[in-house]
């Protein structure tokens, strides 16, 4: 009985992991995950670091996309200001 239990527990467990993963955010939400502001957030869309899902005129990130760019994202690196040229 107990690896009954243990079998569908487990396997509940999956179920619940990959429902979050389909799980769509809001530009704030996906911000808030990645502790970014929402300009950054738009900038590494508009770079192609991170796709968006426009539905009903809305932008939509989804949460397995982002966990899994997770590690390149975070990686990024603002380019340096080189300043003017010195004459």
């Amino acid at each position: 009985m107990d690896s009954i239990r243990a079998v569908v527990r487990d396997e509940l467990q999956h179920q619940h992991q990959s429902e979050k993963s389909d799980e769509l955010l809001t530009a704030k939400e996906a911000a808030a995950l990645l502790k970014i502001s929402l300009v950054t957030l738009w900038q590494w869309v508009n770079a192609g670091r991170l796709k968006k899902h426009i539905m009903g005129g809305r932008a939509y990130y989804k949460h397995s996309e982002i966990m899994a760019g997770m590690d390149s994202l975070q990686r990024y690196e603002k380019p340096k200001f080189k300043g003017r040229a010195k004459p």
